[in-house]
């Protein structure tokens, strides 16, 4: 297969996908079969989960399971945790499917190259993963705030990249990737919507003229587990508390926005809870297939 490497370099940047992550197995099915094999990936949350079985060249194996997701087998991929862990729910039982099509590939096994975003819950910093275990790396991409128990890499604590930034484009400009094309399917800067920041602007205000600040400290310390290596695990409360601060932060700046040269917005539908279905899938899989081949005169065009 053709590769840009002798014409202008080709990024994508994949957003968070919610449920319709099989539209981007639809999405880079079409670009391979085009012959239009990025040079570069970066993603964010669903983005990512894709993105680990491409760079690995297990594309076909996500198809496979993609189109056996619904809601009980989205369940069985979760193990019920607590408020200790940081989140409702821990990603165990998905990282071994997802290293299981992978088959344990690293970033330097990938294909291509690729970064995965994530954020330090700790100091609040984006941090671009390029290194070691891609179906870790895009799982901790996928871990969204309060929802999912935060994951460790090294010596850091992360978080989905989401929070941050939803479609990693800058990082496809710093690397000196000539053409980035942008899949965005939130349509929203962060993972958090206005309503839910704005009830934490509100508490953030109160807890300036009250005696809620000791009450925050008793909260962070409210059943923190000190692990193995010696750093203490956040708690839920704490989590999503830092977790909508960073949010509120990052929506105020232009830090990270959306660098693009044709970004990508499918007109698809959201689905409702229990409404995650095989035929559902299909479908988001279908449209990723007709939104490639839409585009790809186009991105042709500003590679050549």
């Amino acid at each position: 297969m053709e590769t840009s490497k002798h014409k202008k370099t080709f990024g994508l940047a994949l957003s968070g996908s919610g449920n319709r992550t099989s539209f981007y197995v639809g999405f880079l099915e079409e670009l391979e079969k085009a012959e239009l094999r990025p040079d570069y990936i970066s993603a964010s949350s669903g983005g990512s989960f894709v993105a680990a079985a491409y760079g690995a060249g297990r594309l076909n194996e996500m198809k496979r399971f993609m189109s056996d997701m619904d809601e009980t087998k989205a369940m069985s991929l979760l193990t019920r945790a607590g408020i200790k862990s940081g989140g409702i729910y821990s990603l165990e039982k998905a990282y071994e499917e997802l290293s299981g099509i992978t088959q344990g590939a690293n970033f330097e096994d990938a294909q291509i190259k690729m970064s995965f975003s994530a954020v330090d819950i700790e100091s609040g910093e984006l941090v671009n993963l390029c290194m070691g275990d891609l179906a870790k790396a895009a799982l901790i991409s996928c871990t969204l705030p309060g929802l999912f128990v935060p994951m460790k890499w090294g010596s850091r604590t992360l978080v989905d990249g989401g929070l941050l930034v939803m479609m990693p484009t800058d990082v496809l400009k710093k690397a000196g990737i000539d053409v980035v094309v942008g899949v965005n399917m939130r349509g929203t800067e962060h993972i958090f919507t206005e309503k839910q920041l704005t009830v934490k602007k509100i508490y953030n205000f109160f807890k300036k003229i009250t005696f809620l600040d000791s009450f925050d400290n008793i909260i962070d310390n409210l059943g923190q587990e000190q692990g193995e290596d010696g750093i203490r695990t956040p708690n839920f409360f704490t989590v999503l508390g830092k977790s909508l601060d960073l949010a509120i932060q990052a929506n105020s700046g232009d830090v990270n926005k959306n660098q693009c040269d044709l970004e990508i917005v499918p007109n698809i539908p959201k689905l409702k809870r229990g409404r995650l279905d095989k035929q559902a899938n299909l479908r988001f899989y279908e449209m990723g297939r007709q939104s490639a081949l839409e585009n790809i005169p186009q991105i042709r065009n500003l590679i050549n």
